[in-house]
């Protein structure tokens, strides 16, 4: 994952199995060479994919609930028939749609679109990866853009400094670039730039005949200047009376 977006496996394998499922099952009135021509089963293959990456992120946090209750014995009559059955239907659902993420690669890229997305969800619900008995059950909203913070009885609140009402002014200064992304690293890197569109994409052809384990890219680069309108809560009241502040000092 680069800059906040997840990469999940799209390959033709995934539709081929998603196609020959559906085939064996049967859908009155469904023309498979119809519905493949408008991407039917693409589609079914990607939504899968994102449902199939989601669900082991949610089983990955749910293992925490899991070590807990059968750490300190409280796995047991109704709460243990809950938990074998919910474990039971997620396994069920996962191999059946599923076959082409148990094997070779597929199952490792699996395994780290999972682990990515599950560190994301944590992080978004402020609950620490790693967690032992009488440590904070929450961890702290760093974004840069955190003005004030309060804790109610029921939540934690967070109000954000927000930017509004972007606009370009002046001219746009174009340029381009050529990138190298490597796939086991999931990092892209600069290799060329202050170049024209024409010999961006010369080079990055050429590199990616000489490398063709990497990924080149010709892209555009655009040099801009931007009037923006920044709101940054200070104060905030309740029943007239002053709850939270600024936590941050103005520059």
């Amino acid at each position: 994952m680069e800059n906040g977006v997840i990469e999940l496996s799209e390959s033709s394998v995934v539709t081929d199995d998603v196609m020959k499922k559906i085939k064996t099952a049967g859908v009155r009135g469904l023309d498979i060479n119809k519905a493949k021509e408008l991407g039917f089963f693409d589609r079914i293959s990607n939504l899968l994919c994102a449902t199939h990456a989601s669900i082991m992120a949610a089983y990955r946090i749910y293992g925490g609930v899991e070590y807990m209750l059968t750490e300190f014995g409280g796995r047991k009559n109704e709460i243990a028939k809950a938990m074998n059955d919910y474990e039971k239907a997620v396994t069920k659902f996962i191999n059946f749609w599923t076959d082409y993420y148990a094997h070779g690669d597929a199952c490792q890229e699996m395994n780290e679109e999972t682990e990515v997305l599950y560190r994301r969800i944590m992080e978004w619900s402020q609950l620490p990866y790693e967690w032992n008995l009488g440590d904070p059950q929450r961890i702290e909203d760093n974004s840069a853009n955190v003005a004030i913070r309060l804790c109610t009885d029921e939540k934690q609140l967070t109000f954000k400094t927000s930017t509004v009402n972007n606009e370009v002014v002046g001219d746009i200064l174009e340029s381009w670039c050529v990138t190298k992304y490597n796939e086991k690293e999931h990092k892209q890197t600069v290799v060329e730039d202050n170049m024209d569109k024409a010999s961006a994409m010369m080079v990055a052809k050429r590199l990616s005949a000489d490398d063709a384990e990497n990924i080149y890219t010709a892209s555009m680069v655009q040099d801009l200047a931007e009037r923006k309108t920044i709101v940054t809560p200070y104060k905030a009241y309740r029943g007239n009376e002053t709850i939270g502040r600024l936590t941050k000092q103005f520059k």
